[in-house]
């Protein structure tokens, strides 16, 4: 809200002065120091310090005209909304209320997550208030936490007319309308894919979907499609209310249920009353048990999860993705030789896909487990089915580490930071490297970086582990 405010300053600043200058009456020399420290706080950025200083000044005279009004700007910028509607409810009673006032009471509503007085406010004044763009994105952001998709879409239909060659602007609308009305989504699509100079690939995958959608003239299994793309890109929030839509048009569309509750998931939200509806309607069916074996690994219940897995695995024998989540469980559940076995079927089940192999390498390495004969090969299938993966690079040069080949690790590992320095994972082998090789101040900083990347996280934490005993 600061920053939103800023241009404000020099009118707020020269507000305050005029207030002393032109006051009809004597002002205590005391209410006029503190309002020049406001003054001094707002010129130096600091709007909290500044509020406290305008409402000392007002304790002195708080009939004051104005003062309250230049108190609720400050306050908002503040991050104090509830003050700031003190403040304007002070200036009320002090004299007529007018739009300035209006309009910093519809941001302060917005805000305390009154959306809808503040919207009511802002339509009374009609759209004169300063900064309208802003106030109408965060209005149109308050309506989508809220889930009032149709609102939201109005809000920025309004956004795109005042800002026509905004992209950020033209993908929400997008997107908030492909989530209602799918078809009439693609004129927007396609401007946002236009706008962008780089153009946008999830609008032009969701052109396609729902333009292939378009012959099944179903309304439903067109808003799924669009939640699976949004799924897809990790716009998982999106997804869950093209789901909730194709469900509230076909209650018994057990895909789109079993999506929803993995969506709901992956949004932070709890999946699980929906990931159990799908399963009990479909029991046969292998994806609500892949969802729900899903959700209990993120619960960290890996048994949960083996369960679901193994169902899944009888249902649907030839997905490697299903016998790869199988690996994680077992692994999770210290099972090493089902493990191996599960991981080992993914690739035979995949052969052409690199990460199945990277997966198989990485639970080699990572548990010291058959390197040579099980993780090295399959790093190296990793690396040549993708050349420049930074991944297949880390993995395969941490596995000739652990073999003892410390020049070509050092290879391998140094073309993996430098295609991917912020990765974690590298910068920690890399240090293993090092302290290896006898250079410890270099260990020490691939360690840190390492930590810096993924603190709490798991080579964070191993790194940290392996720092205690490195001395500079």
């Amino acid at each position: 809200m600061f920053d939103k405010l800023k241009p404000r300053w020099s009118h707020i600043l020269v507000t305050l002065v005029l207030l002393v200058i032109i006051s009809p009456t004597p002002i205590p020399q005391p209410m006029v120091t503190s309002i020049r420290s406001a003054i001094v706080a707002l010129e130096s950025g600091r709007p909290d310090s500044a509020l406290g200083f305008l409402e000392a000044a007002m304790a002195f005279e708080p009939t004051f005209e104005g003062l309250h009004t230049r108190a609720a700007e400050i306050a908002l910028a503040a991050g104090e909304p509830l003050a700031a509607l003190d403040h304007l409810e002070a200036e009320n009673s002090l004299a007529p209320p007018d739009t300035t006032q209006a309009c910093l009471r519809s941001r302060a509503l917005l805000t305390i997550g009154n959306t809808a007085e503040a919207a009511n406010i802002w339509k009374e004044v009609n759209g004169t208030c300063p900064k309208p763009a802003q106030f109408l994105h965060d209005l149109a952001q308050a309506y989508l936490v809220e889930g009032d998709l149709t609102a939201a879409q109005s809000i920025l239909e309004e956004l795109a007319f005042i800002d026509p060659a905004n992209p950020d602007i033209r993908v929400s609308l997008a997107l908030v309308t492909a989530t209602i009305t799918p078809e009439r989504a693609i004129q927007h699509l396609r401007l946002a894919n236009e706008l962008n100079p780089y153009g946008n690939s999830l609008a032009l995958n969701l052109i396609r979907v729902i333009e292939n959608a378009r012959p099944a003239d179903d309304r439903s299994y067109s808003l799924a499609q669009v939640g699976q793309t949004l799924a897809r890109y990790g716009e998982w929030t999106s997804a869950v209310w093209a789901f909730q839509r194709a469900l509230d048009l076909n209650p018994e569309y057990i895909e789109a249920r079993a999506y929803l509750g993995l969506a709901l998931d992956r949004a932070g939200q709890d999946g699980l009353k929906e990931l159990k509806a799908a399963v009990n309607a479909a029991p046969t069916a292998a994806l609500p048990h892949i969802f729900l074996a899903l959700h209990w690994q993120a619960q960290n219940q890996p048994e949960r999860a083996r369960q679901q897995l193994e169902v899944a695995a009888h249902l649907d024998p030839i997905n490697p993705a299903v016998a790869a989540e199988l690996g994680a469980a077992y692994t999770a559940l210290g099972d090493i030789r089902p493990a191996i076995a599960a991981f080992r079927l993914a690739t035979e089940l995949a052969p052409k896909d690199p990460r199945f192999w990277l997966l198989l390498a990485q639970f080699s390495t990572a548990n010291e487990i058959e390197v040579q004969t099980l993780g090295l090969p399959a790093a190296r299938n990793s690396l040549a089915l993708n050349q420049d993966d930074p991944a297949a690079l880390d993995i395969l040069g941490y596995a000739h580490l652990l073999l003892g080949n410390l020049r070509l690790a050092d290879r391998l590992l140094w073309r993996a930071v430098n295609l991917e320095p912020c990765r974690a994972a590298s910068q920690f082998h890399l240090g293993l490297l090092r302290q290896a090789q006898g250079d410890l101040i270099r260990a020490r900083a691939g360690l840190e970086m390492a930590i810096q990347l993924d603190r709490g996280g798991p080579f964070g934490q191993l790194a940290e582990r392996v720092l205690v005993h490195i001395h500079p």
